[in-house]
């Protein structure tokens, strides 16, 4: 995350224009349900059709209604500026006409290639730290503007160029009207590994005590300001996790020393695991009060999990372990020169996703950023709670945990596509970029209509 007072970077050393005038094609293919409604469509490329299957019986036979929408028959009975767009115009439909509530996108970039099974959307919000363009799936889950009677295709000035921050950029209206995650799948044998960990997932976990149990990890992120911003944010997001089981794993107690405590708190069960420290695509990384920087997860850590049918729903809080579009091919950018690439583009998978895709192991879904994020040092209204934990990427996180366990939302995607219009709601998006970047790149890797601790 940033600290907006001293202005550094922490976790970047280490880690067409068709616009509104495009037209919606009608859906052909849509099938009847009894109830003429429909809870959630997949995204999807037809080679992935068979392996998703069995995630779609497993959704149908709950009550979830689902099906699955092929991207290539979306790019023929839609148009747009780019796929991108058509996608969002099927999804526009799909919330009219079936009332969908959750949109389950299952592609990522394709192996050795700039193109994607599921398209997706940049930001061209230019933070003036960070790169200047990073993924967003918010743009897929905010359809609408003007109070809800227009589309919103997110180039309001009508450039080409979409989310443009500043004087004559783009005006966008960043409430969610559907609940958005994505899968970036990029082989048949990642969509198995996830359709099988989410089946176990929900038919299992109910009633079990991992499931209830939280591990947070924090430390002292900004060690020359007063207080312990990281292990705040973990303190204040547990506080609404009444019934659960804690276990704080913080660097000031000295019961986080290295990525072992880690790897042992999650091999033996938990349901949620939340950090709060600085990042990285690869790892995340804690600070000790002192001063020392260690790594306390890496990558290289999953292999050590051991915790089959046991999977976490994590909340990474720090700064781009969402970027899901690194990949060895991004080597050629880095040849052309484009200055929006370098060698943690090309080498470090990100973490978030690398969790979900492990077999047998890992976690069932990541809330994340996808690019650098930010934070606050200091108690500024005095409340006794340090500004970490109630703005920015801090409050996102401890939002997730509230609406969880003082709302009672139960179902995954309900859970941040609420945190996100409650930060629109509470937060000027519209007059401040770290604002407006914050809900653009908070992601949700995982299943939209995920039921929290399973079904009875």
């Amino acid at each position: 995350m940033r600290k907006i007072v001293a202005c550094f970077i922490l976790g970047l050393l280490f880690m067409g224009g068709m616009g509104a005038s495009a037209i919606s094609v009608r859906i052909t293919q849509f099938p009847s349900p009894n109830n003429d409604d429909y809870d959630m469509i997949i995204i999807a490329p037809e080679k992935f059709s068979t392996d998703l299957q069995p995630l779609i019986d497993h959704k149908n036979s709950h009550g979830v209604e689902t099906f699955l929408k092929t991207t290539e028959d979306i790019y023929d009975e839609y148009e747009g500026r780019d796929t991108a767009e058509q996608v969002k115009y099927f999804i526009k439909d799909a919330l009219e006409q079936f009332h969908i509530r959750y949109v389950l996108l299952v592609g990522g970039m394709k192996l050795l290639s700039h193109n994607w099974f599921v398209p997706v959307r940049y930001s061209n919000l230019d933070d003036g730290y960070g790169h200047a363009m990073f993924l967003t799936d918010l743009y897929f889950a905010d359809i609408y503007k003007n109070n809800g009677t227009e589309f919103d295709d997110w180039d309001s000035n009508g450039n080409g160029v979409l989310a443009e921050w500043g004087g004559g950029g783009d005006t966008l209206d960043l409430t969610p009207d559907v609940a958005v995650g994505r899968l970036p799948c990029r082989t048949t044998s990642e969509v198995a590994t996830v359709v099988e960990k989410i089946i176990s997932y929900e038919s299992n976990a109910y009633g079990q005590s991992w499931s209830n149990t939280v591990v947070a990890v924090g430390s002292d992120t900004w060690p020359d300001s007063s207080g312990y911003e990281g292990e705040a944010v973990c303190d204040q997001a547990t506080s609404y996790m009444e019934g659960c089981t804690i276990k704080k794993l913080y660097a000031s107690t000295g019961n986080l020393t290295g990525s072992d405590d880690i790897v042992e708190a999650i091999n033996q069960g938990c349901g949620f695991f939340l950090t709060r420290g600085r990042g990285g695509t690869d790892r995340v990384r804690m600070v000790m009060p002192e001063g020392d920087e260690f790594i306390a997860f890496h990558m290289n850590n999953i292999k050590q999990l051991k915790n089959d049918g046991m999977y976490p729903i994590c909340v990474l809080g720090e700064c781009i372990h969402g970027r899901f579009d690194v990949g060895t091919i991004n080597l050629l950018q880095l040849l052309k020169k484009n200055p929006e690439y370098n060698i943690y583009d090309c080498v470090y998978e990100c973490i978030a996703w690398r969790l979900i895709r492990e077999k047998n192991a890992g976690a069932i879904a990541t809330i994340t950023n996808t690019n650098i994020c930010y934070g606050n040092i200091g108690d500024n209204n005095g409340n006794g709670i340090l500004d970490d934990a109630e703005m920015l990427g801090g409050f996102l996180a401890v939002e997730l945990f509230r609406l969880y366990g003082e709302q009672g939302v139960e179902i995954l995607g309900d859970l941040h596509q609420q945190a996100i219009s409650n930060y629109v709601n509470q937060f000027p998006v519209h007059s401040n970029k770290l604002d407006c970047k914050s809900v653009q790149e908070f992601i949700l890797l995982g299943d939209p209509s995920l039921k929290i601790g399973g079904y009875l």
